[in-house]
């Protein structure tokens, strides 16, 4: 019974770290997102800074900063090019929009004298009735996307102070990468051998090994939900099957979207304009694509990261009633997260009793 207790225990604790260390990752990796980039950046500058002090023998410090100043100044020309094409843009689309109504406001009212004269009418036919409901469309319209512009750019505006933060801090943090790269590669080299533990070392393994077993898990229900719908799109007669089978099937691997993306829009559209066969063929398609994929994913799933099918459903289940349709997802990673830990747990008492 202690044996039992203790295995528990550390079970739980290693998933527990696990998740503590995932969370604690994620929100390091945004946190530290200017030095990434101000890291990856210091390494061909860092070549050109070094080459310069070599041949002119000016000091590293002096070299870093022309060079950091220089790409500084390339990034705010080329920034500042981009935001004023995309003013002369915004400005060009304006210009015609207004040119394009104006040439409808000419065609409707050209329209509406040809039909008032018509002889064989009895009486005149409003037609400008139907082009003031299309001018009301089009106007509220036009507003709505120009109120989500406008909103946009109020986004924009306020996170200036933001984005001005993180690129100080990353302009800043590159300049000492590249004066003070042999240090920062040291303790770079130091931190690595820190983390090069027996845990960390297996934990890594193990999961690189479930992650291979989970994508190819992932591909053969992409590969499966492809072939459904390449042979129902093949007789419903849709043109272009194969590429449209295809492009469900690379929907398919986003999380969270899946088929629906695709057909429920496109039935809704086939039931509108009348074609009631076609919407229903594409009904049935998206029917079995979907009821297969949750029918045998578990199994899949389960058999390529060496889990009972059984446990699968349950975690898979439990997480979609707590975090609602996101909750497949989360089931199949709590699965991985616990599996690792119990790989992790055996492999350290084998080495235990060795």
């Amino acid at each position: 019974m202690n044996v039992f207790i203790s295995k528990l225990t550390f079970i739980i604790t290693i998933i527990a770290l696990m998740l503590l260390i995932l969370w604690l990752g994620i929100r390091l990796f945004f946190i530290s997102f200017p030095f990434i980039i101000a890291y990856f950046l210091s390494k061909p500058l860092g070549k050109l800074a070094h080459f310069i002090t070599d041949k002119t023998k000016i000091p590293i410090g002096i070299t870093t900063f022309v060079v950091v100043l220089l790409f500084v100044s390339a990034f705010v020309t080329t920034i500042s090019f981009a935001v004023y094409k995309i003013a002369i843009s915004l400005s060009g689309f304006s210009g015609l929009l207004t040119t394009g109504i104006q040439s409808i406001q000419n065609f409707t009212s050209g329209v509406n004298a040809f039909t008032i004269e018509l002889p064989w009418l009895d009486e005149p036919f409003a037609i400008s009735d139907l082009f003031i409901q299309f001018y009301d469309v089009l106007l509220r319209t036009l507003s709505q996307v120009t109120n989500s512009i406008v909103d946009a750019l109020l986004r924009v505006i306020k996170t200036i102070p933001v984005i001005g933060l993180f690129f100080f801090f990353m302009f800043i943090s590159l300049y000492f990468f590249i004066k003070d790269q042999v240090r920062v590669t040291e303790f770079i080299k130091k931190g690595n051998a820190l983390i090069k533990s027996p845990l960390i070392i297996s934990i890594k393994s193990k999961t690189l090994s479930i992650l291979k077993s989970y994508i190819k898990a992932q591909l053969i229900l992409v590969t499966i939900t492809f072939i459904i719908s390449l042979i129902a799109l093949s007789i419903l007669k849709v043109p272009f099957a194969p590429l449209v089978a295809m492009g469900v099937a690379f929907i398919d691997l986003i999380p969270m979207i899946g088929p629906a993306f695709v057909y429920v829009p496109w039935i809704i559209y086939t039931l509108i304009i009348s074609e009631y066969s076609t919407g229903i063929g594409l009904l049935i398609t998206y029917l079995v694509t979907t009821l297969t994929r949750q029918t045998i994913e578990p199994k899949i799933v389960s058999e390529n990261i060496g889990t009972h099918p059984l446990f699968t459903i349950i975690s898979m289940y439990a997480c979609y009633r707590i975090f609602g349709v996101s909750g497949f997802i989360i089931g199949a990673f709590l699965v991985m997260i616990v599996l690792i830990a119990i790989k992790v747990y055996h492999d350290i008492r084998q080495k235990d009793e060795h």
